[in-house]
């Protein structure tokens, strides 16, 4: 067999070393009571490396707040920790709602959602002096079309489910139901409108409500599909899905997911971004 020529070794190395997965690592409900020390359990170690994580921030404490049992009251450290994480390029802040109540981005009315919006920017902005924001998740999934045409208006990155972001008619709904059943990942190639940036996933990888190693094959089944398509990974974590109802680590999940971040990492072919960054003008 012959050798490999110069310049036929030059593009085998770039293959392999072109980066060929976009992943995105989206942590939601994070809030004035999030302890440090629990975003640190799940992502030290991209940290550590620099590897950045959309943490998508509630800017008012509520009822509807997820938190992490005896952990009710605002951590002192929280925005402290946050502001750090954005100042050395390992967090991007989202905005997640406004006090994470259902059906609070599902209105019609667009000076209503506008002053939403506005409110929840400005309560960020005082917490977090100085911290881009310009992403949007919506709570609970729940978002009303006029809510995604003031957020493209306004020129936001936008991630949420297909069915919230790409209302389908009859037929559609229909297609969706047979991705579901068929086990398809629910993840898309980006929209461009405008500024604006549009995320559609509808796979949350990481859950309690499956075992540890279906979680595994299914991230993995997500990420070799993302590679083939050309399509963004988001990988969508609720940091209190990790814990149990006494606060206390699930173990089986936790290695489950350090375990698939670790191979992520150990790809050639894998770069870490933001949805700001992702699908950005070059």
């Amino acid at each position: 067999m012959r050798a490999p020529s110069l310049g036929q070794a030059s593009s085998v190395l770039a293959d392999v070393t072109t980066p060929r997965l976009a992943v995105i690592i989206r942590d939601d409900d994070i809030s004035a009571c999030t302890q440090p020390d629990t975003l640190q359990t799940l992502y030290g170690e991209l940290w550590a490396d620099d590897r950045p994580v959309c943490l998508a921030v509630v800017p008012l404490l509520s009822e509807h707040v997820p938190r992490l049992a005896g952990h009710s009251g605002p951590d002192p450290g929280a925005w402290p920790f946050l502001h750090d994480l954005t100042a050395r390029g390992r967090a991007e802040i989202a905005l997640h709602g406004h006090r994470h109540a259902p059906g609070e981005w599902a209105g019609s009315d667009p000076i209503a959602l506008r002053r939403l919006l506005d409110d929840g920017l400005t309560r960020l902005g005082t917490v977090l002096l100085g911290v881009p924001v310009c992403t949007f998740i919506p709570p609970h999934e729940h978002f009303s079309p006029a809510a995604r045409d003031l957020l493209i208006e306004r020129g936001f990155s936008v991630c949420t489910t297909s069915v919230n972001m790409f209302p389908p008619n009859r037929w559609g709904w229909l297609a969706y139901r047979l991705r579901q059943r068929l086990g398809r990942p629910g993840l898309y190639p980006v929209v461009r409108q405008g500024r604006a940036r549009l995320f559609a996933a509808d796979t949350y990888l990481f859950t309690p409500r499956a075992s540890p190693a279906a979680c595994l094959r299914r991230a993995r089944r997500a990420a070799g599909f993302c590679t083939r398509f050309g399509y963004p990974l988001v990988v969508v974590n609720h940091h209190w899905h990790f814990f149990d109802s006494a606060g206390q680590p699930r173990p089986g999940l936790l290695a489950a997911w350090r375990g698939f971040a670790a191979e992520l990492t150990a790809r050639g072919d894998v770069t870490f971004t933001t949805f700001a960054a992702c699908g950005a003008p070059q």
